[in-house]
């Protein structure tokens, strides 16, 4: 973003569109003063005179950002910020009609989950389950938010939600209203409309499968900040 007379940002920017990796090396860069990878990334961004090359005093090289390049990561900030304004709408909606059903919810839990490539972090936009004392009766259900036809073929391409079947039996996808048919989703998952007037409308209920949480999953509960609802936490999960 462009600054005014007055230093305020201006709705014009002449910063150059990052891609995510583009992107992702000057966030590093920025925070770290990393050192210098050296590979075409980091050409692109010398070319764009993003970031200039220094020397430590060993005579190792390492880029630092300059003035455009701030400039292009606040801006790919922003952009960032945008697109992911209605996600986290219908991500809070779903929260909100969750909570005010009894269930105990999380929105920001991150766990390691087990698959055949290894270990891998899963962060369920919505995780929920009920408040009881019983294992058999605590019905953990996940939520994945999709908001575009591309985000959700991409989902249903990856394994990502087959591994939420380690900590729920019952996977929900919420599809933004007219991003895709009910029956062009696999019988697997549970769907629910998100309608802008309407909100939460299950169009197909979920198979239940069987699951079992185990220790590293209720430590990573134990370490996250519950949803409440019509309140705002910061986020302070970490990943087991």
């Amino acid at each position: 973003m462009s600054t005014n007379g007055n230093g305020r940002r201006t709705a014009e920017s002449t910063a150059p569109k990052l891609s995510r990796r583009h992107a992702a090396r000057l966030r590093l860069y920025w925070a770290t003063n990393g050192w210098a990878h050296h590979d075409t990334i980091d050409i692109d961004l010398l070319d764009q005179r993003l970031i200039l090359e220094v020397t430590d005093s060993r005579g190792a090289a390492q880029f630092v950002l300059t003035d455009a390049g701030r400039e292009a990561l606040g801006a790919s900030l922003s952009i960032n910020r945008d697109r992911r304004r209605p996600h986290a709408r219908i991500v809070d909606g779903v929260a909100q009609h969750l909570h005010a059903a009894g269930r105990l919810v999380f929105t920001e839990l991150a766990v390691r989950t087990q698959g055949d490539s290894g270990w891998r972090s899963c962060k369920p936009d919505v995780f929920s389950l009920v408040r009881g004392l019983r294992d058999d009766h605590l019905a953990a259900q996940v939520h994945e938010v999709k908001v575009s036809r591309a985000d959700l073929l991409n989902e249903l391409r990856s394994d990502k939600t087959k591994r939420y079947h380690e900590l729920a039996g019952q996977i929900f996808l919420v599809l933004r209203d007219g991003i895709a048919r009910v029956d062009e989703i696999p019988p697997d998952y549970g769907v629910v409309v998100w309608d802008g007037s309407l909100g939460y409308t299950l169009a197909r209920d979920a198979p239940a499968r069987a699951y079992a949480l185990q220790t590293r999953h209720w430590m990573a509960m134990a370490k996250s900040v519950p949803f409440a609802a019509n309140t705002v936490s910061e986020p302070r999960q970490q990943a087991f």
